[in-house]
């Protein structure tokens, strides 16, 4: 009894060594995977803020006018007029701040759901991922965007308002003046017509580029760098654009939304009713306020994070790739707690 209780103790610690070894080889490849697409859409969303910041002000102070439709060089004009080229950048810290998370969360969901769709439910001829599932994928990108960039949203049309324009005299004070007068749910003001407006334009563009990127691009692939990055660029714009006429609308309603404070007296409280009322008082063509900037905003700025965000995560997959000695420790260590 003795006897065979010792010769399997030594099995079962081998056991315990291998499990636990293979735990940490796991460990090992979720960091692999997860780090560098993290670190990419962060770096991604953080390049195309900085960039586009100035379209962005112009374009939510476009959708805020409830009047008559003024053109796009007399809001820059106001703008530099109350506070000077800096102006165009009020607002820039929540949003800069929240394009991080923004970024990072729409350009991992969407590289991890293509991962996800292309390993479980392969295309059945060539066993990439299928073309229908490549919206999918910018559908679920969209979701996860809209919920971590909506209170970031919030405070930058809140700052850009011109009703609120003495109000706060930072980012930081709207948000603590936002929270102490409507709570937490007034960060997450406009959230419907957000999801409507992100996952509308994601699916569109991601899905679309994905396609013309193994269609096109992959098949017929130009030697000269700067000729492929500036073919890709205008693809990027053209589409962009083009999907910025279906999400417009949604857009211009989150800009109302978000500007509003919570109360008996919203104007605005869902998303397609708030389509009727505006058409009805402003016409069809107030559902495309700020369209321009927009779309420039769009096709401009997302196809600079996405191509950044290509870029970055080839880097950071060598960059933040666990070194084989890390690996072997880990094993070891492993071995040695068993």
């Amino acid at each position: 009894m003795d006897s065979a209780t010792t010769s399997a103790s030594p099995a079962a610690a081998e056991v315990a060594r291998n499990a636990k070894r293979s735990l940490a080889q796991k460990l090992h490849r979720a960091e692999e995977a997860l780090l560098p697409v993290f670190a990419a859409g962060a770096t991604g969303g953080l390049i195309e803020g900085v960039c586009v910041q100035p379209l962005e002000f112009l374009k939510t102070r476009l959708q805020l006018n409830q009047g008559t439709p003024v053109p796009m060089g007399v809001v820059l004009r106001d703008a530099v007029r109350e506070g000077g080229i800096a102006q165009l950048y009020r607002g820039a810290l929540p949003e800069l701040t929240g394009m991080i998370p923004r970024s990072t969360g729409a350009l991992a969901s969407l590289e991890f759901s293509k991962r996800y769709l292309r390993q479980h439910a392969p295309d059945p001829v060539t066993g990439k991922l299928q073309a229908s599932h490549a919206y999918l994928a910018g559908a679920v990108s969209g979701v996860c965007e809209s919920l971590g960039f909506a209170p970031f949203q919030v405070i930058k049309v809140r700052m850009v308002a011109q009703e609120h324009l003495n109000r706060y005299t930072s980012s930081f004070d709207c948000a603590r003046q936002l929270l102490q007068a409507e709570g937490p749910k007034g960060l997450f003001i406009g959230l419907g017509p957000t999801l409507w407006r992100v996952t509308t334009w994601n699916t569109l563009y991601y899905g679309t580029m994905h396609n013309i990127q193994t269609e096109v691009f992959d098949q017929h692939p130009l030697s000269n760098p700067v000729l492929a990055a500036a073919r890709k660029m205008a693809t990027g714009m053209v589409v962009g654009m083009t999907a910025t006429i279906f999400n417009a609308p949604f857009d211009v309603i989150k800009s109302r939304f978000q500007s509003q404070e919570r109360g008996p007296n919203q104007k605005y409280r869902y998303t397609l009713p708030s389509l009727v009322t505006i058409i009805r008082e402003e016409g069809v063509r107030a559902l495309y306020k700020g369209f321009l900037p927009k779309a420039l905003l769009l096709g401009i700025g997302q196809t600079i994070g996405y191509m950044v965000f290509s870029e970055a995560l080839g880097f950071y997959s060598q960059a933040l790739k666990p070194s084989a000695a890390s690996a072997a420790a880990e094993g070891e260590a492993a071995d040695g707690d068993a």
